[in-house]
């Protein structure tokens, strides 16, 4: 199977249905976003979760510091940074961070390479506008010695196709099983899991079982 996270939680009911149809990891977006979401609601829907939940904090240029109280403060598992964090920004979360680049458009050089990260996560230029990319540009970061995370335009329609052209050790989905930014549609969330879910094969590139990106640890 291939792991699936589902970001822009805001509601419990959302975030319940996603972990009964078997989401390997919830994502809560702190940065400006139509699924933005307050600390405070991010530790109410984590309170109301099974503890082995794994969930990941979204954030564009935040202060490190800052990024840690909502870490403590909301128990989360991950993070994952889709700003213009450095290598040495991302060391700092060493183990937890999950660096998201703009396919096409971000090129990591070799600092990258010793960052620590628990994986990489390629998007469009845009994220979370729903739209997708050349699938052909994923493999310009197969060189990171991480797992890959695919994201982009996701939905149960285009996931099939998108697995097998990139083989990805990890999908990321939000506006694609939404009804409305922010809140998801239970049978969409259920079908695109349910493909992910039936993909047979070992994850490429890392050399990882696909879960261990999702994992906690």
């Amino acid at each position: 199977m291939i792991p699936v996270k589902v970001c822009g939680i805001t509601a419990v009911e959302d975030a319940l249905a996603c972990v009964e149809y078997g989401a390997a990891a919830l994502g809560f977006v702190f940065a400006p976003s139509k699924r933005r979401i307050s600390p405070e609601r991010a530790r109410m829907i984590r309170q109301s979760l099974p503890t082995d939940v794994v969930t990941v904090g979204v954030f564009v240029n935040e202060a490190a510091e800052t990024v840690r109280e909502i870490i403590r403060y909301c128990r989360l598992d991950l993070v994952q940074f889709h700003g213009d964090e450095s290598p040495e920004y991302c060391r700092k979360f060493q183990g937890m961070a999950i660096k998201a680049f703009r396919a096409g458009v971000d090129f990591p050089g070799a600092p990258w390479e010793e960052a620590g990260l628990r994986a990489v996560l390629v998007d469009g230029a845009t994220a979370g506008s729903g739209q997708t990319y050349e699938w052909e540009l994923f493999r310009n970061y197969r060189h990171l010695p991480y797992p890959k995370i695919l994201a982009g335009g996701l939905n149960p329609d285009n996931l099939l196709e998108a697995i097998r052209r990139t083989e990805p050790d990890g999908v990321d989905v939000s506006s694609g099983v939404e009804r409305e930014p922010g809140r998801k549609d239970p049978d969409k969330v259920k079908r695109f899991i349910a493909i992910a879910s039936g993909v047979d094969r070992r994850p490429a590139g890392s050399g990882l079982a696909g879960k261990s990106i999702f994992e906690k640890r």
